[in-house]
């Protein structure tokens, strides 16, 4: 694999990340911080070069369990937090005003939960670098680093854009981006 391989398997990573944060920012707009916005392509990127790395050095042994279970938990984890939103949104009474507690719903541990979920595919594109792979692995990992925070800053930049302009529809629809991740996991695993 040459460098325009690494560029678009990267591109390929990031887009569940880069979903994930158009959700966030339609979802949580009442809680975005500056440290939680840039948090996301910070941590995005982070993962996605941190689990090629170690899918690279544990090689071809535990590709096939990780494949195999890894979608699985993808989806579920993109289930649990989107019916976490449905429950948010029929527990409060949203008049289009953002409230202290609605601050609160959005930590920095959700987004690292995100963040790993959404990097569990690279852990076994990691483990095929092992294989064929025509570079250092390093710069392969900042490779795939640099296209996965450039699209989550895009992403975040789109995300914050939309959330004013769906104002209080924006909830259901970043519940909805989360509930079709969890889909197309549950999809790839199964197929």
């Amino acid at each position: 694999m040459g460098v325009l391989d690494i560029i678009f398997i990267g591109v390929a990573l990031s887009m569940d990340a880069c979903a994930i944060t158009i959700a966030n920012c339609t979802t949580h707009k009442c809680s975005l911080t500056r440290a939680k916005e840039w948090s996301m392509p910070i941590l995005f990127a982070f993962f996605q070069g941190l689990m090629p790395l170690i899918g690279y050095f544990i090689g071809s042994i535990f590709s096939a369990y990780i494949s195999s279970i890894g979608k699985f938990l993808t989806a579920g984890i993109f289930l649990f937090l989107s019916v976490k939103i449905i429950f948010d949104i029929f527990k409060g009474d949203k008049d289009g005003e953002c409230k202290i507690e609605d601050k609160k719903k959005f930590t920095l541990w959700i987004i690292v939960l995100q963040a790993i979920a959404t990097s569990i595919d690279a852990l076994v594109i990691g483990a095929t670098f092992a294989i064929d792979l025509n570079m250092h692995i390093v710069y392969a990992v900042l490779l795939i680093v640099g296209v996965t925070f450039l699209l989550v800053s895009l992403a975040l930049q789109f995300g914050k854009t939309l959330g004013k302009l769906l104002s209080k529809y924006a909830e259901w629809v970043g519940a909805g981006i989360l509930f079709v991740l969890a889909i197309k996991s549950l999809a790839e695993a199964l197929c």
